[in-house]
């Protein structure tokens, strides 16, 4: 009894919440994909962690350019000489740091690098989270399927007890045939209920990748999923954005030692001046006068700063190059998988087809013998075990097939835009 009212209170439960999707936006897959991309938290964080340093990248290239500014000093003299006089200038001057050892270009280089590892890293994360939002978009899909197939499972058991207890009432059958019927009643509609538990659980981890907006995936027919992708390991190498990050950091690296030797370069710095007014002693700088200036440093010992600097990218260029070949292997191990994956899902969906069709004529004739009273209900019982097993595994098989493909995508990187020039 307590077990018949716990299910009675989880069905009104999940009736409850499937009223939550009349609110729901119902999208296919490509659009549920469009809603992650555009309101995902995590992605939108990343993007606007890339837009920052685009930012970043232009304040610093901006130290690199001539300043101008306007100076103005005033002062007082107290000596009697020059009658308790004040004194003021005002005068404007343009300033440089003059780049003779080509630093200014390689550290340019070095910042557009480092902006397109992150934009790399960002194009990856948008792939792996799309391809868990395709992922997450046909197990909904195929949970609001078994719904429907464990309910017409809980109907064809109704329809059997109701035959049984016909049967029943005529003494053609025993008591224990009937309670048979309904435990087998009471199984089919505890699977609904945890079917549609599912199909809800589903249906929060879309809500909460895309932002928080409820969706529902879309009413149309179940399809068979096709091979759409061309996989390879060499066109996953080429086509991978992490891989490409890997190689665009070992570049970044080697223009960093180039930055390092140049440690000890010398730095000029140059401006030019001009007084526009000054009441100041002759000696001083008069109204109306340029000044040019240009000073020289010339670093003599730094301590071995540059030398340790230089053998530090060293290191850190051949850990790069270390980690290249790893993600490389990686993305052929991953390669082979998904495709060994779709291989293994496609067969065991024949396979499961195949016992269907005959499970499914199986069935129907020992519904019909038991309902015209030439067969046994064990006979119809086993049947029955036997039927709903392999129509959930071969709803589950379809559903393999779909999550293969997702993989295959994923792996190929089919959901990232197209890594940089």
């Amino acid at each position: 009894m307590i077990k018949k009212k716990s299910v009675l209170f989880l069905s009104l439960l999940i009736s409850g919440l499937l009223a939550l999707p009349s609110l729901a936006v119902e999208v296919d897959s490509q659009g549920f994909l469009n809603l992650v991309r555009e309101n995902n938290p995590t992605l939108q964080a990343s993007l606007n962690r890339v837009e920052a340093f685009s930012h970043t990248v232009k304040s610093v290239v901006a130290t690199q350019r001539p300043s101008a500014g306007v100076r103005g000093n005033t002062g007082w003299y107290s000596d009697s000489d020059r009658a308790r006089q004040g004194s003021y200038t005002l005068s404007a001057a343009v300033s440089s740091i003059i780049d003779v050892s080509g630093v200014y270009p390689a550290r340019e280089r070095e910042l557009l690098l480092q902006y397109n590892v992150l934009t790399l890293d960002h194009f990856s994360l948008v792939n792996n989270t799309l391809a868990l939002a395709e992922n997450l978009y046909w197990r909904s899909f195929i949970a609001r399927e078994n719904i429907t197939l464990q309910k017409e499972i809980l109907a064809q058991r109704r329809e059997d007890l109701r035959i049984t207890e016909e049967k029943f009432r005529q003494q053609l059958i025993p008591r224990l045939d009937v309670i048979r019927a309904q435990a087998k009643v009471e199984e089919a509609d505890s699977l609904v209920v945890e079917a549609e538990s599912s199909y809800q659980s589903v249906l929060a981890e879309m809500g909460s990748l895309a932002g928080g907006v409820i969706v529902t995936p879309a009413s149309e027919a179940l399809l068979m999923p096709t091979l759409s992708v061309k996989a390879g390991v060499e066109e996953a190498r080429r086509q991978r954005n992490d891989v490409r990050s890997i190689e665009v950091a070992i570049e970044r690296g080697r223009v960093l030692k180039t930055l390092a030797a140049k440690g000890m370069s010398p730095v000029v710095e140059g401006s030019v001046g001009y007084t526009l007014l000054t009441d100041a002693p002759v000696t001083q700088q008069r109204q109306n006068e340029f000044l040019l200036s240009l000073n020289l440093s010339v670093p003599v010992y730094d301590g071995g700063q540059t030398r340790e600097d230089v053998a530090e990218k060293s290191k850190t260029i051949e850990a790069l190059e270390e980690s290249l070949k790893a993600r490389e292997n990686t993305v052929a191990e991953e390669v082979v998988k998904a495709i060994t994956q779709w291989e293994r899902a496609v067969a065991i969906e024949g396979s499961k087809r195949k016992q269907l069709a005959r499970s499914n004529e199986e069935l129907r004739i020992t519904q019909l013998m038991y309902k015209e009273g030439m067969g046994a209900q064990i006979d119809l019982l086993n049947a029955q075990v036997d039927n709903q097993r392999v129509r959930t595994e071969h709803l589950t098989a379809i559903k393999e097939m779909y999550l293969a493909l997702v993989s295959l995508k994923q792996v190929m990187s089919e959901y990232q835009p197209a890594p940089l020039p």
